[in-house]
């Protein structure tokens, strides 16, 4: 059993027996894990607020071979997102189904420091007060585009020719692109002025994406990307209705 030290980000926490929680974590160096923080529903916990979704922390942790859950040690706080959550129901949802998203993507201890740049750039962009929606449309596309599963809307998918710049690309039901004559205008559409913001976001930092974007194309661009999801999981996720619930109030 030996001792592993790792910056990370909180996912989520479930509750087991009566004073300890299961905790999800993104860490730096290891990918997505899972972990055991004894006590930590006890009213004097040592965790204190350290184990709220997505809180940066410092964690130690004992993983003992061939054991799936880790045990926990330590988890300071170097910084807190929670509070803005908390008193922000729109933001305390984008975080769920943030949360949820990485979940169901991320392999269990696959590193990839590219999702845990993803996520401090999309909480620094909430954090200054950047459109929500705006920010989870990056979210999607980025955590989409490293689990493989978005599409290069500059070439067909079918006939293997590049979609110009100036036309529209189709997207089938698993987001595979096509041009105009092999869709024969069927899928979703992803026009020039989606297909550039799609370009953007994959060359900018969420901060670097210009606000005056269309609601109307933030909206599509976000059932683009949800079809995608829903076809990849072959399900729905859980905090998708509220997610769009709050976004129709």
């Amino acid at each position: 059993m030996s001792l592993h030290s790792t910056e990370a980000f909180v996912l989520r926490t479930y509750s087991l027996a009566e004073a300890d929680k299961i905790c999800i974590f993104l860490t730096r160096e290891m990918g997505k894990v899972r972990g055991v923080a004894h006590g930590a529903r006890k009213i004097k916990s040592r965790f204190g607020s350290a184990l709220e979704p997505f809180t940066q922390v410092a964690l130690t942790y004992y993983q003992k071979e061939g054991r799936e859950l880790m045990s926990i040690s330590t988890c300071d706080i170097l910084r807190s997102h929670f509070y803005q959550g908390a008193r922000d129901v729109q933001t305390a949802t984008a975080f769920s189904y943030m949360s949820e998203l990485l979940i169901e993507f991320l392999p269990e201890h696959d590193p990839n420091e590219k999702y845990y740049r993803l996520v401090a750039a999309s909480l620094e962009a909430i954090d200054q007060k950047k459109d929500l929606d705006l920010v989870l449309r990056y979210f999607e596309v980025w955590a989409l585009r490293l689990a493989g599963f978005f599409p290069d809307t500059g070439r067909c998918s079918v006939c293997g020719i590049s979609v110009p710049a100036d036309e529209a690309a189709y997207l089938a039901a698993d987001g595979s692109p096509r041009c105009d004559g092999c869709s024969s205008g069927n899928g979703m559409q992803a026009g020039p002025a989606m297909r550039a913001l799609i370009a953007r976001i994959l060359t900018a930092h969420p901060l670097q994406i210009d606000e005056a974007v269309p609601r109307a194309m933030i909206s599509q661009l976000g059932e683009i990307n949800y079809q995608i999801i829903r076809h990849a999981l072959e399900r729905d996720l859980r905090s998708h209705p509220m997610l769009r619930q709050m976004n129709a109030g």
